[in-house]
């Protein structure tokens, strides 16, 4: 929440008091006086905000401090010979000022200034108006800028399928306890902003390094929870450090290491809940991309009960499409002993595995909630219509939410991944055509990644889906569209897609010369 506050009387505060409180836009207009003022900004805690501990977050404060004597000196008071203005100068001062107001924006915890694009202003008449404390990472402290990465630009992204925000809030207040754990957020903060904004990536680095060497240091002095959290961390640390190819591995190590993310468990509580989410996205990617069953426990069976929660429906189709790729892919499958199922699960032939698979999956589809469904939906056949510009021909999928969209995307990949390994025996499947076609969920998957535009959507499931689908795709058009895409991803992220990139375009290559020739 951000005041702003004049130290001087305003004769209009007293009829309108609403000056004194927070509105979402609002205008400084300092051409009406002529007294110096100045804009500091304050840290102080929101007394609404503390905690039952004696915490509470920390909000940016505009003061404006008038330092100006209540008359204005004559100019041999002044000592200066600054030169008197005329009322006309005055007046096109004031018509300056109105043209192009000084417009400051109020946004939680986060302050911007957006001064006027003509910078065209006198010295002597800037000194009148107001000036400012750049929030720049140049002039604030390092730490500092690194956890306003973090809070705005990264754990969004971790907690893409967690409404409750437990990256981005409560371990971010457990580590200002724990310095450890806060140093491991840290390192990983330097990394990720390292591969985005390359103009302080040296810097970055080093101190990447620094927090990590810090965090291994004295994580092994807390608590197992502590370490199991930390040590998620690390395991994205890796990960921004790797390409898709390379996930197989880094999940591995991190699972098998002693005390590490192998004992997490979907049906833990507080710490740890959250942090199986984050490493199972991990390793269904990384399960996608390598071909072989996911690595991490999944609980037993599939809950046939209907989720009561954004938070359920998004994890039901995740433990959906775990199950899956344990089932195409060759993995344990103990889940399938579900509803109506007696005995062991050896008893259950492949066939009935996969319509019990493919049965959840168009039951999730069908009774997901309106806030998971697209608010736009335009297939192929009306998509060049509205967009001129689509000449991939891709569906356009617009979502509320980055969760609802991650959510469809996992969705069209476990269908995809059940289609493409459909038993023989099988009869034809009831129900709209569409959602027993492989390609409809594969052009579904690439107008989900074409249609949208922002960091938390990246989810490396999604980005292992896109992956998957463009392998088939032949028009150059197309081809693209999802090249585009594939950069985007690095632009945005920094994850490293080189050598993805590069065997895609070998892969097309190589089915353009098999293409027969007419």
């Amino acid at each position: 929440m951000i005041w702003g506050r004049t130290d001087y009387h305003d004769a209009d505060e007293e009829n309108y008091p609403s000056r004194q409180t927070t509105c979402p836009h609002w205008l400084l207009d300092v051409s009406q006086t002529q007294k110096k003022i100045k804009v500091t900004f304050v840290s102080v805690a929101n007394p609404a905000d503390l905690q039952s501990n004696g915490t509470g977050s920390t909000y940016s404060t505009i003061r404006f401090v008038d330092e100006g004597p209540s008359t204005t000196p004559s100019l041999h008071e002044s000592g200066t010979g600054e030169h008197e203005q005329t009322p006309a100068e005055c007046h096109a001062e004031a018509s300056a000022l109105h043209a192009e107001p000084l417009q400051l924006l109020p946004t939680a915890n986060h302050v911007t200034t957006h001064l006027p694009s003509n910078s065209a202003i006198p010295v002597r008449q800037a000194r009148r108006a107001v000036s400012f404390s750049s929030l720049s990472d140049s002039d604030i402290d390092p730490e500092t800028g690194l956890l306003r990465h973090y809070c705005y630009a990264l754990a969004p992204w971790i907690d893409v399928g967690d409404p409750s925000r437990a990256f981005g809030l409560e371990f971010l207040i457990l580590g200002r306890r724990i310095r450890p754990l806060l140093a491991a957020i840290l390192a990983l903060a330097a990394l990720q902003r390292s591969l985005v904004v390359p103009r302080h990536a040296a810097d970055d680095l080093a101190r990447s390094l620094r927090f990590r060497e810090e965090a291994e240091n004295g994580l092994p002095l807390q608590s197992n929870a502590v370490q199991r959290v930390g040590n998620v961390f690390f395991m994205l640390h890796s990960f921004f450090s790797s390409c898709p190819s390379q996930w197989k591995a880094l999940v591995s190590a991190h699972i098998n290491a002693s005390g590490g993310l192998g004992c997490l468990s979907a049906s833990d509580e507080k710490l740890n809940e959250p942090a199986f989410w984050v490493t199972l996205r991990i390793d269904l990617a990384a399960s996608i991309i390598s071909s072989e069953p996911p690595q991490m426990l999944i609980p037993p069976r599939v809950a046939t009960s209907e989720p009561t929660s954004i938070k359920e429906v998004y994890q039901q189709i995740l433990l959906l499409l775990a199950h899956t790729l344990s089932f195409v892919f060759g993995g344990p499958a103990t889940y399938l002993d579900g509803p109506g199922q007696v005995g062991t699960v050896h008893a259950l032939n492949p066939v009935s595995q996969w319509t019990y698979l493919w049965t959840e999956c168009r039951r999730w589809y069908q009774n997901r909630p309106l806030q998971v469904q697209p608010v736009l939906d335009v297939r192929a056949l009306h998509a060049d219509e509205i967009d001129p510009q689509n000449a991939s021909s891709f569906p356009i999928l617009v979502y509320t939410t980055p969760l609802a969209l991650v959510a469809n995307a996992v969705y069209h990949v476990a269908s995809f991944l059940l289609l493409t390994r459909k038993p023989r025996f099988v009869k034809t499947l009831t129900g709209p055509k569409c959602l027993s076609s492989s390609i409809w969920h594969a052009q579904s998957i690439a107008g989900i990644a074409t249609s949208n535009d922002t960091v938390e959507q990246w989810d490396p499931i999604l980005i292992a889906a896109l992956l998957l689908i463009a392998k088939d795709m032949t028009h150059h058009l197309q081809q693209s569209a999802v090249l585009n895409r594939l950069q985007r991803i690095t632009v945005l992220t920094g994850i490293n897609l080189d050598y993805e990139i590069e065997s895609l375009q070998s892969q097309w290559r190589m089915s353009r010369y098999d293409e027969p020739i007419a």
